[in-house]
């Protein structure tokens, strides 16, 4: 039997990530196939929170939430939409949309529940106008090269480049494991003027590259 087959209940954070992939556009067969579920288990998500305005199952009487399950979703949604913003922002944008006052924890906690934490994007190089412009040449170059050939290169290093300039003082607002996606990373400069360089030589070729970082002011 499939593990879509067997799963049939989906935690609360797993039921808001459900709402918000909806409410981003997508379609339940869509969000379907991404959370691993049959789409039957979607429609009920769904439905339960047109009717009661929570995706998970009906709360015991308590103590009163600071915020409304409406509120909640323009939490969530807010921190996928602006993944920078951090949790003081969003108390403010709750507080101007709703006239809903809580504290930032308050905030980090309904983030939290449907698993979103606020983390360090990983850096990636900028990459200047001349960097482009070598690479280019260099692809040029070699541009007519065969299996074989390219099969005698061994490449040292694997590295990401970026076009913006950087700001390192930033957090985003992400799922855990979700490190690596390109929408979480940010393009940096880290130090001006040095340089990266790698060198492959096997029995018939010898390929090598240098690269110059620096800041285009």
């Amino acid at each position: 039997m499939s593990t879509m087959s067997q799963r049939s209940h989906l935690t609360d954070s797993e039921a808001w990530r459900v709402v918000c992939r909806l409410e981003g556009g997508q379609t339940q067969a869509e969000v379907a196939q991404a959370i691993g579920v049959s789409q039957s288990v979607i429609s009920r998500i769904w439905n339960r929170f047109l009717e009661i305005e929570s995706p998970g199952r009906r709360q015991e009487k308590g103590r009163r939430r600071a915020t409304t399950p409406k509120e909640d979703l323009y939490l969530v949604l807010t921190a996928w939409r602006h993944q920078n913003m951090n949790a003081t922002l969003l108390q403010q944008h709750l507080r101007s949309a709703t006239g809903t006052t809580v504290s930032t924890q308050t905030v980090r906690n309904r983030l939290h529940g449907v698993g979103l934490y606020a983390h360090r994007p990983m850096v990636c190089i900028r990459l200047t106008s001349r960097h482009r412009r070598d690479r280019r040449k260099w692809a040029t170059k070699h541009v007519n090269w065969r299996r074989n050939e390219w099969s005698n290169v061994l490449f040292s290093d694997e590295s990401r480049f970026s076009v913006p300039p950087d700001n390192r003082r930033i957090f985003i607002w992400r799922d855990r494991g979700s490190r690596n996606n390109p929408a979480f990373v940010h393009e940096s400069v880290r130090f001006g003027g040095g340089v990266c360089w790698c060198k492959a030589v096997s029995p018939l070729t010898c390929a090598q590259t240098s690269t110059s970082f620096e800041m285009d002011l």
